[in-house]
């Protein structure tokens, strides 16, 4: 079984890199002084120098992730306070940004996505994190709520169609259009209510042109 790299230097879990440093030169002399020595305590040394160094190089890995979760967390603590002052495409623009995309990244996603009314693209990104963090009780509470409100109609008139095509390596999907970061919101959709008028014309000057024809008339002479 592999020892704590902290406690092969003889430290807590929660020491500085300065007290890493520190311990690992100060070990690593006394051995360094016994490794020529004859027989099994020359062994021993070397072998209690292997484990020091090997120690070291994880305490330091240990650390540098530390840093990572650290910044990761307050760069999402920004982009959750964009949402909440209504800056969503200010917070979208930062979450593109943050690397890797975890559990929390998704959530995240999720909140925004269902803060512009795409509800079932918010319930994507909400499965995707439950997928990459299936313990994360909150991940399934919010998951339940939004499956609810979804099943009783909610904001149906709004949500007819997919908020964002997820990016991920997939292929995008058509009919959507401002690309963000893999991520993209749906095309607009005023040709189709175009369509839909001149249809609406089409019908009433045709209507008209019966009308007419009744009373003796034509108002449209081809037909």
């Amino acid at each position: 079984m592999q020892k704590d790299p902290y406690l092969v230097l003889g430290l807590r879990n929660d020491a500085t890199q300065q007290q890493v440093e520190e311990a690992y030169r100060s070990l690593r002399k006394v051995y360094e002084e016994k490794r020529f020595a004859e027989g099994e305590e020359g062994a021993q040394a070397a072998r209690k120098l292997n484990e020091l160094d090997n120690a070291y190089r994880d305490c330091l890995e240990d650390l540098e992730n530390r840093v990572k979760i650290s910044d990761f967390g307050n760069v999402l603590g920004h982009v959750e306070d964009l949402i909440k002052q209504g800056r969503l495409d200010d917070a979208q623009n930062e979450l593109d940004k943050i690397e890797p995309r975890d559990a929390e990244w998704h959530y995240v996603q999720a909140i925004i996505y269902y803060k512009r009314n795409w509800h079932i693209e918010s319930k994507n990104q909400l499965e995707i994190a439950m997928a990459l963090d299936g313990s994360n009780a909150k991940y399934k509470r919010t998951y339940d709520r939004l499956t609810d409100l979804i099943n009783n109609g909610g904001n149906a008139g709004a949500q007819q169609r997919s908020g964002a095509a997820y990016g991920g390596g997939g292929q995008q999907r058509t009919g959507y259009a401002d690309t963000r970061g893999g991520y993209s919101r749906p095309a607009d959709d005023r040709s189709v209510d175009n369509a839909n008028a001149c249809c609406n014309t089409c019908s009433t000057l045709i209507c008209c042109d019966c009308c007419c024809e009744c009373m003796g008339g034509d108002l449209i002479p081809c037909c």
